[in-house]
């Protein structure tokens, strides 16, 4: 899943921080094995990265960014902390200044499945890569619809006063992957920071259009969920559980639900507390004590820690991986005995019947054609998705806004605009 927050000047030493610490403890553990302690070691995981979608080249010309950071390559620390905290790209330039209030960026973390975080620690070498191609390639995915639906900043229009909505050439961003759940068990997780200075195509760095972001996020997070189920079914054939149709997530079938649960105490931690401290009225945590909850039982997270010796660890617990062939078995003939016709517009109506809304948007019908996309569907998941989203919606409004009023062919609607 995809969450998204706000972050404030300094926001970016927590990442950075994390990021040295566990390059740190890498370089520890080699030169203790005899090794030469190289700072950037091939089996490090917690070297950020920069992440860029939209026009490369364009990106790169306006902001000065080297070739290797176009296509991935490692993001310097001091680099990504002076552009989220003075908002100065590496050629130095500089926007409007930030001030004490402003937002210098966001957090966009993507959440791999807790069934894809086990198998990913507790199999062997293989199935670790493969595990995290498929969480890479689902951010890829994201990120580059967030891009296309998102990447927005707003330019003041002299003729009728407004702000209108301007396409950014591209988007740039730091990507910090972490490991670890607050309990210490297996929890793959990438945390994506999205300075709020980016190049417009005149070269001017201006403020991205928070508005887009926030309503395309969610629609974001299921076009991951629906890319990563895709790889690990091509990749090995994984077959998947029910896909929850809030989150657009699922977990691999054949995890077992006790697996799950005894790898993920958080939620236990959080109970006892409440019981022992709070009075709990039906069984169900208001929200001020839900957070006071988390305050009081979050531990620290072991991200120091190397990740060849987070895998030793986990894979020498009596936990362990339980598996359930059968629930394989049944979860592919369930798949075989569902709708192929991903154009049914009768299915698709009926599909969205349930968006409990005065007024849908184009994601809208994102998250609920992703969220029932088959894994064995040909072709890239995000480009089928938005076939699909746009063969069955229909425009009702002449506004350019790309979160635009949405219903699917055939159904009625209220002339509300969003």
């Amino acid at each position: 899943m995809l969450t998204i927050s706000r972050l404030s000047r300094w926001s970016i030493n927590y990442y950075n921080d994390t990021a040295d610490q566990a390059q740190t403890a890498a370089m520890d553990r080699q030169a203790v094995g005899g090794g030469l302690g190289e700072y950037y070691s091939e089996g490090d995981t917690r070297v950020p990265t920069w992440v860029v979608v939209g026009d490369n080249a364009a990106v790169g010309e306006l902001t000065w960014l080297g070739v290797a950071a176009l296509h991935g390559g490692i993001a310097g620390t001091k680099v990504a902390a002076r552009w989220l905290d003075d908002g100065i790209t590496p050629d130095g330039a500089n926007g409007r200044v930030l001030t004490k209030g402003s937002v210098h960026g966001f957090d966009l973390t993507f959440a791999a499945p807790n069934s894809v975080s086990l198998l990913r620690a507790l199999t062997d070498d293989v199935g670790e890569k493969i595990m995290v191609m498929a969480h890479s390639k689902g951010i890829e995915a994201a990120t580059i619809y967030l891009h296309e639906h998102a990447g927005y900043t707003r330019v003041h229009n002299p003729q009728t006063g407004k702000k209108d909505l301007q396409r950014l050439p591209g988007l740039v961003a730091i990507a910090y992957q972490h490991e670890t759940s607050r309990c210490g068990g297996p929890h793959l997780h990438s945390q994506m920071i999205v300075p709020n200075r980016q190049a417009r195509a005149d070269g001017t760095l201006v403020s991205i259009d928070s508005k887009s972001l926030h309503h395309e996020a969610k629609a974001a997070g299921v076009i991951y969920q629906a890319v990563v189920r895709h790889e690990l079914h091509a990749a090995i054939g994984a077959e998947w559980a029910v896909v929850d149709g809030h989150s657009g997530m699922a977990e691999i079938a054949g995890v077992t639900k006790r697996c799950l649960k005894t790898w993920s105490q958080r939620s236990t931690r959080l109970r006892e507390w409440a019981r022992n401290n709070l009075v709990v009225v039906d069984g169900e945590l208001t929200p001020p004590q839900l957070v006071a909850a988390q305050k009081a039982t979050r531990p620290a997270k072991p991200e120091s820690k190397p990740w060849t010796e987070l895998k030793e660890e986990w894979r020498a617990d009596a936990r362990g991986l339980e598996y359930d062939r059968a629930a394989h078995l049944e979860a592919r003939a369930a798949r075989g005995a569902a709708p192929r016709i991903l154009l049914d517009r009768a299915r698709l109506a009926r599909m969205v019947a349930h968006i409990d809304k005065s007024a849908f948007t184009r994601a809208d019908l994102v998250e609920s054609v992703g969220a029932l996309l088959p894994v064995g569907a040909p072709g890239d998941p995000r480009a089928l998705i938005e076939q699909i989203v746009d063969a069955v919606s229909l425009r009702v409004t002449a506004s350019p806004r790309h979160a635009k009023r949405t219903t699917a062919k055939g159904m009625s609607c209220s002339p509300r605009t969003r």
